[in-house]
């Protein structure tokens, strides 16, 4: 003989199980209530949730054993309609059962007198379902009746029990638990997806407005730097000493404007263009950015040495800027090393990495969180020359790639910056 508390025991963890699996789901979580108490309990299972107006009950799932019997289950209650649980002169069972948060239990009932009661138009369908027992009980959250679970039996001679009752109402206890974390689930996923899109409707804009003014600044920049090298020709001679070493200091701060105007704009633009993933050769992106470097410091002597079959799916543009932005810091940081050296390579590990290694200045790596932070410098302009732009600009064209860029150093000993231009599929 089976014992009953261990069949209950076993449908109570079947169900538990059941709605733990689509916990974060509403509406997957709403059928599976409804299929897995039609299933453990039978023969057919109607969920109702209480509406937001506290007042109107609906249905929220319908199950049943018999997938043609279902189809006039759903059918029926569609028929039905809604239920208002304020009113009370409504005899429906789920609205008394709303309105005292009591369960209700029909061990025995004629089909004829169900079909005798309903509708004219659903007669039909409720004679297929053929009632022969039926029970209610609220389903509770938070101490608040929060909608009905009910269940009918399609079978003479198999009425409901007190025992049924007990055990329906442990799983509606269940299910309003899990129906409850699932709506708090949801509405915290409904917050952070307006928060997602009220931070890109900001960024977009800040975006656009920082194009916006760095490219307008170009113009009187160019004014100024043209002027200024118009009085140095035309009239450097007149100028004393003192003269010239301020215009000089002008010069050269539209220099460096210029150059943090032209680094904002590519800041910017590697946001907005299209990606257009291709096969790119890192190797000869690398080998070329060396060279233009050593073109342009022919007094300089650098050991580089790059990894062939550096190959990636990338954009080609977006990461040859990052390839330029890396060697070129790893070309300026080592400026002051005697013997420096520079390399590009791929890392062993899984997933693998590329990676530019140089022997230069480092940096503490007590600081490493601000290397990607737009206009922050770990290095004063004085001992390096630069805007604070170039690395923010690497970590966004990583992150449009689904990769992610990071770096290990030692101030004195050199830096190594590792990047992934895939996501992590490992």
């Amino acid at each position: 003989m089976t014992d009953p508390g261990a069949t209950r025991l076993r449908v109570l963890a079947e169900a538990s199980h059941a709605f733990a699996v689509v916990a974060t789901d509403t509406p997957k979580l709403l059928d599976t209530i409804a299929r897995t108490v039609a299933t453990l309990v039978g023969d057919g299972c109607l969920v109702t949730l209480l509406a937001a107006d506290g007042e109107t009950l609906t249905s929220a799932a319908t199950a049943h054993r018999d997938p043609a019997l279902e189809a006039d289950y759903r059918a029926y209650l569609r028929g039905l309609g809604t239920t208002r649980t304020t009113n009370t002169t409504n005899t429906s069972v789920t609205a008394e059962v709303m309105r005292t948060g009591l369960p209700k239990l029909v061990p025995e009932i004629l089909p004829d007198t169900v079909a005798a009661n309903a509708d004219p138009d659903l007669r039909p369908m409720v004679a297929r379902l053929d009632v022969h027992s039926f029970a209610v009980v609220p389903v509770r959250a938070r101490g608040a009746t929060i909608g009905t679970l009910s269940i009918l039996r399609s079978r003479p001679g198999l009425g409901y029990t007190e025992d049924d009752v007990v055990l329906l109402q442990d799983l509606a206890d269940r299910a309003g638990l899990a129906i409850e974390n699932a709506r708090l689930y949801d509405e915290l996923e409904s917050r952070v997806r307006q928060r997602t899109v009220d931070l890109e409707a900001a960024n977009k804009e800040l975006e656009t407005f920082s194009y916006s003014v760095a490219h307008d600044l170009r113009a009187p920049l160019l004014g100024i730097d043209g002027f200024a090298e118009i009085l140095a020709d035309e009239y450097g001679e007149v100028l004393d000493e003192e003269g010239r070493r301020m215009l000089g200091i002008v010069r050269d701060s539209t220099k460096l404007m210029r150059q943090l105007i032209d680094d904002l704009l590519d800041l910017s633009r590697v946001t907005r263009i299209e990606l257009r993933r291709e096969r790119v050769d890192l190797s000869v992106l690398a080998r070329g950015a060396l060279e233009k470097l050593a073109t342009a410091s022919p007094a300089r002597t650098v050991e580089a040495s790059v990894a062939n079959g550096l190959e990636v799916d990338a954009d080609a543009h977006l990461v040859s800027l990052v390839l330029t932005n890396l060697i070129s810091n790893a070309w300026k940081f080592t400026s002051k090393v005697t013997e420096a050296r520079i390399e590009v390579g791929i890392t062993n590990a899984r997933p693998p990495a590329f990676f530019i290694r140089d022997n230069g200045a480092g940096f503490d790596p007590a600081y490493a969180h601000r290397l990607f932070v737009v206009f922050q410098r770990l290095h004063s302009t004085h001992e390096f020359e630069g805007s604070g732009v170039g690395l923010a600009t690497v970590q966004r064209i990583v992150r449009r790639h689904g990769g992610r860029v990071w770096a290990d150093g030692k101030v004195g000993e050199g830096a190594t910056f590792y990047f992934t231009l895939e996501p992590d599929r490992e």
